[in-house]
């Protein structure tokens, strides 16, 4: 069998993850690493058998398709050159800084019939996909999305940080398009919005709530749907999903509660029988794959067979244009100055 040919751009915190779990792939050639830092670069080349390359153009030749994992403000300028030579590229998330960049990386993968895939990884949690298969149509959806500062993706505010992940998976779970955006930030370490609650109302009639920190002690990611079909929510860090519904008495006449009160004696007992009488309740593990691996499984199939990834280049710019609509709304509360601002004021 004929090995994808494949190079990893940036080897830092995240790139280099890339480059492990492709060095140990039977269907892949990792042909090469590149990254500015000559220190950085050698060491992750000779700890996974391949080479190391100072600039992307001297790698481009000899791929079929590259994974992008450099800093957001430059996604555009990397990506390009492979772009327009027809290969196929996986970028991390986000597409690109701005909606713009975005817009122009989507129209000249098409226009060069390129692949393009962007590393919305959250969409291969196992933990995601089991909650998939629970949900019914969605009548309102809350996700919060919490980590420590991590002095990285400073380049970009917590939107395109955190956030655009669970923009991706709401218009996943949907499939709808966003009717309106309320939003709100803070900036406290800065220079961009370090928090951000954003409210959106969906085509489908759906309402969701998204909240995401890099100001918090400990991290966390959650999913809580509430659907025709009940509750479903998953830890997308534990991968535990979580789901209940009302019995088929209850479901069938929810107004038996008042003949069910009247004929108890003491109804404050009834407290002790909501998980186990009246409503079902169901937790599930989801299995401990490697997300990132199945990402990376997902690009190299698609390669192979010709085929759409799972997250394509339209998926990100759906999702990048549900971003710059929360940013456009946001007013942010500066902690240095005291203040609260609309995002373009600030901006400018």
């Amino acid at each position: 069998m004929t090995r994808v040919k494949l190079a990893v751009v940036g080897v830092g915190a995240l790139g280099q993850h890339h480059a492990r779990i492709l060095s140990g792939m039977s269907d892949v050639e990792l042909v090469g690493v590149v990254d500015a830092r000559e220190s950085q670069g050698r060491m992750v080349a000779e700890k996974h058998g391949t080479r190391w390359f100072a600039a992307a153009a001297d790698v481009q030749p000899l791929v079929d398709g590259v994974i992008v994992a450099v800093p957001t403000v430059l996604h555009g300028e990397v990506a390009k050159p492979f772009l327009e030579s027809g290969r196929a590229v996986l970028m991390e998330k986000p597409l690109a800084h701005d909606l713009d960049t975005a817009l122009r990386l989507h129209r000249l993968s098409q226009f060069r019939r390129a692949l393009l895939q962007v590393g919305h990884v959250e969409r291969f949690n196992p933990a995601f996909e089991l909650l998939q298969k629970q949900v019914g149509r969605p009548l309102y959806i809350r996700c919060q999305r919490f980590s420590p500062y991590s002095f990285r993706s400073v380049d970009i505010g917590v939107v395109h940080d955190l956030m655009i992940h669970d923009i991706d998976l709401v218009l996943s779970l949907t499939g709808s398009e966003v009717v309106s955006v309320d939003a709100f930030g803070a900036v406290a370490i800065g220079p961009h919005e370090d928090m951000a609650s954003a409210r959106l109302r969906m085509s489908c009639g759906a309402v969701v709530d998204l909240t995401a920190s890099r100001l918090n002690p400990a991290a966390e990611r959650t999913v809580q749907v509430w659907s025709d079909r009940g509750y479903a929510g998953a830890d997308l860090t534990t991968r535990q999903v979580t789901s209940w519904a009302p019995c088929a008495a209850v479901a069938a006449n929810p107004a038996m509660v008042h003949d069910v009160i009247a004929a108890t004696p003491n109804p404050l007992t009834l407290k002790d029988e909501v998980f186990t009488k009246w409503i079902t309740r169901d937790v599930q593990q989801a299995p401990a794959d490697d997300a990132l691996t199945a990402e990376l499984r997902d690009f190299v199939g698609s390669i192979r067979e010709g085929r759409r990834p799972r997250v394509s280049g339209a998926d990100a710019v759906a999702a990048m244009e549900v971003a710059d609509r929360v940013l456009c709304g946001l007013s942010c509360w500066s902690w240095q100055s005291g203040g609260l601002q609309p995002r373009a004021e600030r901006v400018a």
